[in-house]
Formats: C-alpha cells, structure tokens, sequence
C-alpha cells in the first residue's frame, strides 16, 4: 500500500488455483459484462479513475511530468497479473525514478522465456497500454550464446499519447542454471501458487531439490 508519494509499495500477489481459461476469454466475458451494465473496464480508460483522481489532487505541488507517471503507474497496476499470467517471473520490481517507470523482472530460466508474450499483452491495440517497444536489447535472440551473469533482455517503450519518451522500461534478467531457489520456490507456495504455474516459472530439478531439502528438513 502506498500512502503519500514517494514511498515505496509492496506487492503480494496470489496466484488463483485451477484457472483454465485464458486470458483472452476472461477478458472478453468481463468487458462484455462492463458493457451490458453500462461500465467502463478500467483497462480502456485512458485517465485515471475518479478515485485516483481525487488522491492526485490532493497533492496540487506535484509537477505535469509526475501526474502523468502516475497515469502510466495506475495502468500498470491494473494490469499487474500479466507479468505471472504471461510470463513466468518469479520477482518482479517496479518504481518511479522520476523519469519513468522502471520495471526489473526476474526468470529462473537461463534464458528469459515468455517475454514476448508479455510484450504483447502490454502493448495490445484494445486492453493494452498506449505503448509501444520502441528499442530492444535481447540476449534471447543468440540461442548459442554463453550464459552470462549480465544476461538481460531490457525494453524501452515509447507512449503513443504522451509525447514523452519512454514512459516505460523493462528489463528482464536470466538465472544461471543449477542456482538454488528453495526460498523462493518455499514463499511462493506458502501464498498459493499453483503446481502449474510454479513448474513453468521453474525448472524441475530446482523444485525437486526443495522437496528433497524439505523432507530432509522433516526427519531430522
């Protein structure tokens, strides 16, 4: 939760058991729905709503360049569940560096898979952002390529709306393989991630050691 600007926030995010449709169709059904009771969804609403609104202006010194990160930051939010939903990031990290939001996202793949699907859920003509990728740095893109600790994959979006350059950056970091995960892998379960999702964010042999590490744990 955030309470003034500035601060930080925190995000825990439950994964839902048992989703079987995709995310096409829950979106398609939940506009529909808006529609057929005169809503709005808040994914097409290019401002912020009502509510934010009145939060902004009750800070009037914050400058233009502020109020409209805080337009790109509530489109964000909205559409949070795309980074598990769309990709597999185990940890993902987002802030205002007074420029633009930065958005740091790990994989415990060494490549960093799914991003492109990702890309293009954010940057989708009708519940999408008003972005775009503008620049592309891809280390996936070199299949034979080494493993490097500096591997990343970073993305620079540019608004279509905004006149601003790169409102958005995102950055995708890889994971060398045989890295341990057991405290992730431990918190993600303890929230509720489903075995579905934890076995694409995952390799098997990083979920079968924390197994073994917690059976070990069990008998001593």
């Amino acid at each position: 939760m955030v309470k003034d600007p500035g601060q930080a926030a925190t995000l825990v995010l439950v994964l839902p058991r048992g989703l079987e449709e995709g995310w096409e169709v829950i979106e398609r059904r939940h506009r529909h729905w808006c529609e057929d009771n005169g809503l709005r969804p808040l994914w097409t609403t290019p401002h912020l709503d009502p509510v934010e609104a009145d939060y902004l202006n009750a800070y009037p010194s914050l400058e233009g360049s502020q109020a409209r990160r805080a337009a790109v930051g509530s489109a964000l939010l909205r559409r949070i569940a795309l980074f598990h939903t769309a990709a597999a990031f185990y940890r993902v990290q987002c802030w205002d560096d007074a420029d633009s939001w930065k958005i740091d996202a790990r994989t415990a793949h060494p490549r960093a898979l799914w991003h492109d699907q990702l890309l293009q859920r954010l940057c989708h003509p009708r519940w999408g952002l008003p972005v775009h990728v503008a620049h592309r740095f891809c280390h996936c893109a070199e299949p034979n390529a080494p493993y490097q600790w500096n591997h990343t994959c970073a993305f620079y979006f540019d608004g279509h709306t905004t006149g601003k350059d790169d409102p958005i950056y995102l950055r995708v970091h890889a994971s060398p393989e045989g890295r341990n995960y057991d405290w992730q892998i431990k918190t993600l379960r303890q929230v509720g991630a489903p075995e579905d999702w934890m076995a694409r964010a995952y390799s098997q042999e990083a979920v079968q050691h924390h197994d073994q590490q917690y059976q070990a744990g069990l008998l001593r």
